[in-house]
């Protein structure tokens, strides 16, 4: 009876097996076949052996239409995220987990951006949206299976609609735009550390809002918690690009060809699949090619047959403003000259399984109130605009000379950001593009007393007259989420960490002539400018009599390494001083700040670069010694790596390419996830592998996509990224080019499909 039972099981989960196995892989597309859909003509895409699309069509329409089909086909899940958190809808699919970043993103405005987009947008873009959608609900309705991601969530998928892509285009606006944790971040440290914080970490005393006793430093932290779900920095269901990257341009009088060269990389957070989906559209001799976002129709990052171009996140355009209530009438605020009242919004945000959430949207004059307690309100750009939509992005990527690319770009209202450019001519430009505002007091660092005018804005500045550079005498133009001009307007005050910039300005000028391959090179550099810089002081710090003697032997080796301090995985001094900074964090600041407060600093980690490094260069002393600390956290350091003594850097710095339905079922990190992999670079490195300083040392982002180009005719162009083009883990694309890409090699990209191709037909 027991073996007929066992029998009868093992019979049954054979069977659940196999439907599983048969599931699992009948939503793996294949790159081959015929398929009848919408297209006004025949369309012909061919893949070359790492599934990238070459699709080529008689008509614009007929191509957007293909690309929302591939997308639809290969990356559905990213795009179903992406257009509900571009409209506010994530817990209307995913229930009670989802509400609080919903809350957040109507808050922010970003529900209200993607409206305006929609009303905004030229007849002619939404024209050929209209086609793109199209092309999304053709794969919809072709009977195909849906991505297992959807089975897993348990939802059907909607049909698109244009409103839709214009959610997609609002979202990424936003991510772009997210320093309002470090503003709040600031107040917070300074709440706790009193004046000692505005000599850390450059706060105007006078300005900060710190006096009234009632803001404390639990309801900063707690708020900045929250803020965060509505950033892809902080919640995998948002992983939108937000234009963190590289980018520079090298004209002909320093190549070898004599022709200018192009390089870019985008830097985002690394997870399956990947971000952005490589595509290359030929409609007769015009072409869009290069790294799309999958919703979107066009290319974020790429080129035509005339010119590249890539954007490299820049610009502060949204502030905070602590407001002050009249505590005897509600929707009541302090004004110059007394109170006013605040307008209101009521809206509903569905919730799976539970009734819709009831929101109140006050707007203040500052913005719309982001925080109840304390009452923070949030002041955002773009949302300052009321004419204009996505025609931008869709006029340069259709752009065919240099002042239609000027044209384009003097409507680009968000993202804020440098743009660099290159074409055929062998023109290099530069230029900040985005919607900014005119502060009145400030830097837009810190939160202000929403009370006095003096701290509003004073209007926006004018997009065309914001800084800008063409062929300039260096030859080389460069941007590394750093301000290129650092006068008047201002654009941020709020940066990135100038290594990557200084380490690119410094391989530009020092090896002449360049090439592809230098191009390359350069793309994967991996030394470590911030240890060239700060390491020689903190060694200073510690002096032999102060050291044990394996304490000295390690303190030699950081020495000899400064000679060539490149962060290599299979050495032990990236370790070591990446290990020391991280302990030096914990000493100055773990015990003063509390638990709370301190994980909220070490998640901002240019903040902290910004407060440590600026002090360790400073030639004259302050206030602030941090020379005890120097050594205790040395010597922690060096006992950790006596108590490993086969450790090196790549043996703690690792990337795990996780989906985001991973851990959802039993099992699932075996199907979904890929890794870990021993990776060079390091958060200040041109070849970017930044980790959070929560999580040391793991890899959390890096370049999703590398392109370099020579501008020639044609555009000669090589690729690489990590991850692969498939969405489905079931497929040998899911995975395919994550290896080349940690070793540095690239793809060359044909001129035009190859005759050998897998091929796929869309028919009328």
């Amino acid at each position: 009876m027991l073996a007929r039972i066992f029998l009868g099981s093992c019979v049954i989960l054979l069977f659940v097996a196999g439907g599983v196995y048969i599931w699992w892989h009948s939503a793996v597309p294949t790159y081959s076949g015929t398929f009848q859909t919408g297209v006004k003509h025949p369309v012909t895409i061919s893949f070359d052996d790492k599934a990238r699309p070459y699709v080529i069509a008689q008509n614009w329409e007929d191509a957007y239409f293909a690309q929302g089909w591939l997308h639809a086909r290969e990356r559905l899940w990213q795009m179903e995220m992406f257009r509900r958190a571009g409209k506010g809808r994530i817990a209307q699919v995913l229930g009670p987990s989802g509400l609080n970043t919903d809350i957040e993103l109507w808050r922010a405005g970003v529900p209200e951006l993607a409206q305006r987009l929609t009303d905004n947008t030229s007849r002619t873009l939404h024209h050929y949206i209209e086609h793109y959608t199209a092309g999304v609900n053709a794969w919809l309705t072709s009977g195909a299976n849906l991505p297992p991601e959807f089975v897993l969530a348990g939802f059907e998928v909607e049909p698109w609609a244009t409103e839709d892509v214009y959610a997609l285009g609002a979202l990424m606006a936003y991510q772009s735009a997210n320093n309002k944790s470090n503003e709040l971040l600031r107040l917070a440290l300074q709440k706790q550390l009193g004046d000692e914080a505005a000599s850390i970490f450059s706060i105007d005393r006078k300005l900060s809002p710190t006096d009234d006793d009632h803001l404390k430093t639990s309801h900063f932290t707690d708020r900045i918690e929250q803020i965060n779900l509505s950033y892809a920095v902080s919640n995998p269901r948002l992983r939108a690009p937000s234009s963190g990257s590289n980018s520079w341009a090298v004209s002909p009088q320093l190549t070898e060809s004599g022709k200018a060269l192009f390089a870019f990389d985008s830097h985002d957070a690394m997870d399956l699949p990947n971000l952005t989906y490589d595509i290359h559209m030929f409609v007769g001799e015009e072409q869009i090619r290069g790294a799309s976002v999958a919703g979107l129709l066009g290319v974020i990052n790429g080129y035509n047959e005339f010119m590249a171009w890539g954007f490299t996140n820049i610009g502060d355009s949204q502030d905070l403003f602590v407001e002050t209530r009249d505590i005897t009438r509600p929707g009541y605020f302090k004004d110059k000259n007394g109170w006013y009242r605040a307008p209101s919004q009521e809206l509903r945000i569905p919730v799976k399984g539970k009734e819709d959430y009831a929101l109140t949207l006050v707007i203040t004059k500052n913005g719309r109130l982001i925080s109840d307690e304390p009452a923070i309100s949030a002041r955002w750009a773009p949302l300052e605009s009321h004419t204009q939509g996505l025609d931008a992005l869709y006029k340069l990527n259709r752009a065919t000379s240099y002042q239609e690319f000027m044209a384009a770009m003097d409507e680009f209202v968000a993202p804020s950001a440098n743009v660099t450019y290159a074409d055929i001519t062998g023109r290099i430009a530069q230029r900040t593009i985005g919607l900014l505002p005119r502060r009145g007091l400030g830097k837009g660092l810190v939160p202000l007393d929403g009370s006095k005018p003096s701290h509003r804005w004073q209007g926006m500045l004018d997009m065309r007259q914001l800084p800008r550079l063409e062929n300039p005498q260096s030859g080389y133009v460069l941007a590394a989420n750093e301000p290129f001009h650092k006068g008047a307007p201002l654009v941020s005050a709020d940066n990135a960490t100038g290594y990557r910039a200084e380490r690119i300005t410094e391989y530009l000028a020092q090896n002449a002539p360049h090439s592809i391959a230098s191009m390359q090179t350069l793309q994967t550099d991996t030394k470590n400018l911030q240890a060239t810089q700060i390491l020689p002081r903190m060694l200073k710090a510690i002096p032999d009599d102060l050291l044990t003697e394996p304490e000295k032997q390690y303190r030699t080796a950081l020495v000899a390494w400064l000679d060539e301090p490149y962060d290599q995985a299979d050495r032990v001094e990236p370790l070591l001083f990446a290990m020391w900074y991280q302990n030096l964090i914990a000493e100055l600041f773990q015990k003063n700040l509390g638990e709370a407060l301190y994980n909220q600093l070490l998640g901002r980690t240019y903040l902290v670069n910004e407060a440590i490094d600026r002090h360790l260069l400073m030639t004259k002393s302050t206030q602030w010694d941090i020379h005890p600390a120097l050594v205790t956290s040395f010597k922690t350091s060096v006992a950790y790596l006596e108590r490993q003594p086969a450790m090196d850097w790549g043996g703690l710095h690792q990337l795990t390419l996780n989906h985001a339905m991973s851990g959802a079922f039993p099992f699932s990190e075996v199907l979904l996830d890929r890794g870990p992999y021993r990776a060079d670079g390091g958060n200040t490195t041109v070849g970017r592998a930044r980790y959070s300083l929560r999580r040391p040392y793991a890899i959390s982002g890096g370049a999703t996509s590398r392109l370099v180009l020579e501008m020639s005719q044609p555009i000669q162009a090589y690729m690489t990224a990590p991850g692969g083009q498939a969405g489905h883990p079931g497929s040998r694309h899911y995975n395919d080019q994550t290896q080349d890409w940690l070793d540095g090699n690239y793809d060359r990209i044909p001129d035009y499909p190859d005759s050998d191709m897998r091929t796929i037909q869309l028919l009328p």
